[in-house]
């Protein structure tokens, strides 16, 4: 069962980048930044979200169906809130859009846990903790995709309007 999840990670990421560098993706690209625009540019909106949709549910399938396959039941016990924070926490914690750092905020989280075990109680803190940590000092995560790491860095430059000075409206006079 080992090797079909390491096939089935191995097939969503090669999908996934297929997708990111077709027509489609960066469809949903354009989507993202600003729906009105991409809709004046000609893309089907509609049919784009859809189609994000059905993907997405797609490869939630698959997962499910190798979870369920691994666990032989599967229950409400199963999904708790701590599941939830987990994975929020992979995703953020590993840099957004990027399939190398949800990877390694993967490591990272899977083992933090196991250092924290003695503060089973305050686990949840840690993770707010460590969030509020990542957002101030790497807000694009371990390993930040190359398109966020390009907005952030064009973010925090100073605006060249900003840094030039007008004349004085009365035209220096006094």
């Amino acid at each position: 069962l080992m090797y079909m999840i390491i096939i089935a990670v191995i097939l969503v990421i090669f999908l996934t980048i297929r997708l990111q560098n077709s027509k489609i993706g960066r469809a949903w690209i354009a989507i993202r930044e600003d729906e009105t625009v991409a809709q004046a540019m000609g893309i089907n909106t509609l049919k784009a979200k859809l189609l994000a949709f059905g993907i997405g549910a797609a490869f939630a399938g698959m997962g499910g169906a190798l979870f369920a396959s691994r666990s032989q039941f599967t229950g409400p016990d199963d999904f708790t809130l701590m599941i939830s924070v987990n994975v929020l926490a992979v995703v953020i914690v590993g840099g957004m859009g990027s399939i190398p750092g949800v990877i390694a905020g993967a490591f990272v989280l899977k083992g933090l846990p196991e250092i924290l075990r003695d503060l089973e109680s305050y686990r949840i803190l840690a993770f707010g903790a460590l969030l509020v940590i990542m957002m101030i000092y790497r807000p694009q995560g371990l390993i930040p995709s190359t398109r966020r790491r390009l907005a952030l860095r064009d973010d925090m430059k100073p605006d060249s309007a900003a840094d030039v000075s007008m004349p004085p409206a009365d035209g220096g006079k006094k």
